[in-house]
């Protein structure tokens, strides 16, 4: 249990008003105010939560490259994500399977 309580932040005394409750209970609600202030439960916290997330988080590359090649002549294209394959002269027969323009009409796929 210790262990637990070393790595939580200092406590804070809470300077803001306590609504419906005791003075016993104010102490103790007082602790919890403090220790939990970084929670996105609150208002002006749950915005600068989301940023912070946004921020840390590792960045993705939007775009990724791929190399398309022809299962029959094994021709190949490099294609965007984001590029429809049958722009640069592809056509997808399966998943991650591409014949060229050329060898789809060969075959009949076109």
């Amino acid at each position: 249990m210790s262990a637990s309580t070393a790595t939580r932040p200092p406590q804070v005394p809470y300077t803001g008003s306590v609504s419906s409750s005791s003075s016993s209970s104010s102490s103790s609600s007082s602790s919890f105010a403090a220790s939990d202030s970084d929670l996105p439960s609150s208002n002006s916290m749950s915005s600068a939560t989301v940023v912070r997330h946004s921020m840390d988080a590792t960045p993705r590359p939007a775009v990724q490259v791929a190399t398309l090649r022809c299962l029959r002549c094994a021709r190949a294209e490099e294609v965007t994500s984001t590029d429809d394959p049958s722009l640069s002269g592809m056509v997808q027969i399966g998943t991650n399977i591409y014949y060229c323009a050329r060898c789809a009409k060969i075959v009949g796929y076109t």
